[in-house]
């Protein structure tokens, strides 16, 4: 492990716990205090490694290679799973479009009684690969002027939320996740000045903590559900933005701060590679999840569930969907060296 890595470690440990609640929501729901923030949080660990230097063409070459090959090659695998398995060349070509559209629904479900579910064969939560990738684009672009200047980073910060806003009037979810681009690039931005100051290297007091904690709480509580993946940032619509980015920040940082006390137990460490396989789980869990829940039918009736039994349910398949997935990843990236041999 290098020393940036070590130093860093704890950022690996926030990433594992947030997919945890990600993958532990789309098995059962969670409350919404521990979901709310569980994606900003990659946008705001990203802008907070960014390491200035590189050229913009290095940078996407490196993001395209990360994220962009394994959500076309996963993408191909599960559709042709799911041809196998059980759907009709009907459904399947919608899947498809859904594949390249690279969006859960094309309207906000709170909107829309008539939604259009694209990304239906286990790889609803793969869109944030492609929104990912397309905010890199923006950031990448304007990260190192921001830095260098506080008034280019205030200025910038103000558009990109009004950018927000005003894409948020659209009557339909745009493909690749771009009309949450601005948000998000302002996400990482805001991690990046924090690296910049240290935020997470520095002791903290209970005091602080504790008022992080209230504003955490108080701004859900008063700006409702939100969910960043259809453009759903609180009851105030496009005037929940400015909630949704406190909301984003104080959850954050509350998760960050806990997962750097926690970083060099056994708990953290196993969090920590989880957080270092993101791309595969992310991919696959929920085809592990939904596999799992085939061959638990012909066993048990999972409906019947209730209380403590539920929860070891959960459990076992949430972590049978993490095993699997990580098991298929060794494969594939043995199956790399191979080939690269």
């Amino acid at each position: 492990m290098t020393e940036a890595k070590a130093k860093y470690q704890y950022m690996d440990v926030a990433r594992g716990l947030a997919l945890l609640l990600v993958m532990i929501s789309h098995a059962h729901g969670l409350s919404s205090f521990l979901i709310f923030y569980y994606i900003q949080i990659f946008f705001i660990i990203s802008g907070y490694i960014y390491k200035p230097g590189r050229s913009y063409g290095d940078n996407i070459r490196r993001k395209a290679k990360r994220l962009l090959v394994p959500y076309f090659g996963y993408s191909a695998l599960l559709w042709c799973a799911y041809a196998l398995i059980r759907r009709d060349m009907g459904e399947m070509k919608q899947s498809l479009f859904g594949i390249f559209y690279s969006r859960f629904c094309l309207y906000k479900n709170a909107t829309h009684t008539e939604n259009v579910y694209l990304l239906d064969i286990a790889n609803g939560a793969m869109w944030y690969l492609t929104a990912f990738f397309v905010t890199c684009l923006l950031f990448y672009l304007i990260a190192d002027k921001c830095l260098a200047s506080a008034k280019t980073m205030a200025v910038t910060s103000v558009v990109l939320v009004a950018v927000t806003m005003a894409l948020n009037e659209l009557p339909i979810l745009l493909p690749w996740s771009m009309d949450i681009v601005p948000v998000a690039a302002l996400l990482m931005l805001v991690g990046a000045w924090m690296r910049r100051y240290e935020f997470f290297e520095r002791k903290w007091n209970p005091l602080w903590i504790f008022v992080t904690l209230a504003v955490y709480v108080g701004t859900v509580v008063f700006n409702g559900r939100l969910n960043m993946s259809i453009r759903e940032y609180g009851r105030f619509d496009s005037f929940s933005v400015p909630f949704f980015l406190v909301i984003s920040l104080t959850g954050s940082t509350l998760c960050i701060w806990f997962c750097k006390w926690i970083g060099h137990t056994k708990v953290g460490s196993g969090l920590a590679y989880i957080g270092n396989h993101t791309i595969e789980l992310m991919c696959l869990h929920m085809f592990g999840l939904e596999m799992f829940e085939v061959i638990a039918s012909h066993v048990i009736t999972v409906q019947e569930l209730t209380g403590v039994a539920e929860w070891i349910y959960v459990a076992v398949r949430v972590g049978a969907a993490v095993c699997g997935s990580l098991l298929f990843g060794v494969g594939v990236s043995w199956v790399k060296k191979k080939r690269g041999r």
